[in-house]
């Protein structure tokens, strides 16, 4: 009797240890699998504090993916164009940008973050396939997105800012727009988030009047463009970078002229009176930060293909 039981005591001791073998196992397995995700990502931190407001709120801004989704389907020239442009745009494991961005898809939703902010020149360039990846990666969204439009996104080198472009290719990206890719918003309690177009290297003349209402609301706003206003370190960096300055404003240095809707749009955002907290802007394909004015903050996303994105925690100032 006493060996039966000496048995069964050994028997369930065994079970036990097979047990949490299995379990440590299982455990070492998730972890390598978590190790070896195919996305090397890198999110920077950012903080911007805004006088008066109550509520706390955290946004994933992302810029410059530019996707490229090969596709058999594609014409002849657009299939050369993506064989051409498939490589330029990955991360230091080689990881293609279309790939990553499912993946910042996950990381959005994990981090259960109040909006997704989306930079412009997600796509490379507005082919079927492109779109379709932008979509179906889009409805994973558990969260709100603000999508600012960029050059790239209604763009092929071959109708480069044409009329047949904006008829033709505009329309296509409207639904991912809230239906105006010239303006759109988020509004919360007590902050908007505002998205202008200014892909074309001037602010649409259509989203001012709609920008001006906003501004009237009297609640803090973050604005949210593709390429970035004038400051003295993107507009130095910018020509470091591509030998232009690609920055609205300051012509006279480098940068772009703006034209009459563009000088009224600076001058609204940068009144002493504006509501305008920071700008968040892309374009550059490099990481800037830097005082418009003294109450105005603009930070400039890294290109997203290389594995780059900004958790911003927007919070009342102390």
């Amino acid at each position: 009797m006493k060996k039966r039981n000496l048995l069964c005591v050994w028997f369930l001791l065994g079970a036990v240890l097979l047990g949490a073998c299995q379990k440590k196992n299982a455990d070492r397995a998730a972890e390598n699998e978590k190790e070896e995700a195919p996305c090397d990502m890198h999110v920077s931190e950012e903080n911007i504090e805004i006088s008066g407001l109550t509520g706390e709120y955290t946004f994933l801004f992302l810029t410059d993916t530019h996707m490229v989704v090969p596709d058999e389907e594609d014409s002849d020239k657009v299939e050369k164009y993506s064989e051409l442009r498939f490589d330029e745009f990955q991360n230091d494991e080689d990881i293609a940008s279309a790939e990553q961005f499912e993946y910042w898809m996950d990381y959005a939703n994990e981090q259960k973050v109040d909006a997704l902010l989306l930079g412009g020149d997600i796509i490379d360039y507005p082919s079927a396939a492109n779109i379709e990846h932008l979509e179906e990666n889009l409805k994973k969204l558990q969260t709100p997105y603000l999508y600012a439009l960029g050059n790239h996104d209604w763009t092929f080198p071959w109708e480069y800012m044409t009329q047949y472009g904006e008829e033709t290719y505009l329309p296509m990206l409207e639904p991912y727009m809230q239906s105006d890719s010239s303006f759109h918003e988020l509004e919360f309690e007590d902050l908007i988030i505002v998205a202008v177009d200014d892909s074309a290297n001037q602010v649409d003349p259509e989203a001012l009047e709609e920008y001006r209402n906003i501004l009237k609301k009297g609640k803090p706003v973050i604005l949210m463009l593709h390429v970035p206003l004038l400051t003295q370190s993107v507009l130095t960096k910018a020509k470091e970078t591509w030998s232009s300055g690609v920055v609205l404003g300051g012509g006279n240095y480098g940068g772009i002229y703006p034209d009459e809707v563009s000088s009224e749009f600076i001058e609204l955002t940068t009144a002493v009176d504006s509501p305008v907290a920071a700008v968040l802007a892309g374009h550059v394909h490099f990481y800037d930060k830097d005082q418009i004015n003294d109450h105005i903050v603009q930070i400039v996303g890294d290109g997203g293909y290389k594995g780059e994105a900004l958790l911003i925690r927007v919070t009342g100032a102390r």
